[in-house]
């Protein structure tokens, strides 16, 4: 059952004046647990917290249908087209290479090139059948999209950390349907 409006602004962070969040992340996760007990708490801190502008623009995602899986991927599914390829991560890596200077992405490679992976697990869509296609007719990429995280890929990407080791990601799905983990599901 789709969120009303009323539920979509519920789901909204609190903010002040300046648009700074008046609750904490871990107060804010538990408050939208209470809506969207499917969502763990990592979920909401980086999706709907750090990105409260996201909230209502994905929303006919039907966010009580949605299902959660953190789950290790190493190259092989790293260097899947539809991720390494993403336009967004292509665009954040090559000016990364460029040696621009972003306050951000030096404190993820720093990170990176630490501990040989990301601080926080992306979120990436399970969409091997295409079933995500946006009511205005944008079809996210199969057998997986990235919602979350571009910035993180493409630093991946860029120290060549992909081809090394596991990493963690949240595999978003369907509730009801399969995690498929690069296989088929059978119809």
């Amino acid at each position: 059952m789709a969120l009303s409006k009323h539920d979509i602004a519920y789901l909204e962070p609190r903010l002040n004046e300046l648009d700074d969040p008046i609750e904490t992340s871990s107060d804010y996760a538990r408050r939208v647990q209470e809506l969207l007990p499917n969502f763990p708490e990592p979920v909401i801190t980086q999706w709907f917290y750090d990105h409260h502008q996201c909230i209502g623009e994905h929303a006919w995602l039907d966010y009580p249908s949605l299902g959660f899986k953190l789950v290790k991927f190493g190259a092989e599914f790293l260097n899947l087209r539809c991720l390494r390829d993403h336009e967004t991560v292509v665009q954040y890596r090559d000016y990364f290479l460029q040696g621009t200077d972003s306050a951000r992405m030096n404190r993820l490679a720093a990170y990176i090139k630490e501990k040989g992976t990301w601080p926080v697990p992306p979120i990436i869509f399970d969409n091997v059948d295409g079933d995500f296609v946006s009511p205005w007719g944008l079809r996210y990429s199969k057998p997986y999209d990235l919602l979350e995280g571009h910035h993180r890929m493409a630093v991946l990407y860029a120290l060549g950390k992909h081809k090394q080791g596991t990493h963690q990601i949240w595999l978003l799905h369907r509730s009801g349907m399969p995690v498929t983990l690069g296989r088929k599901r059978s119809k």
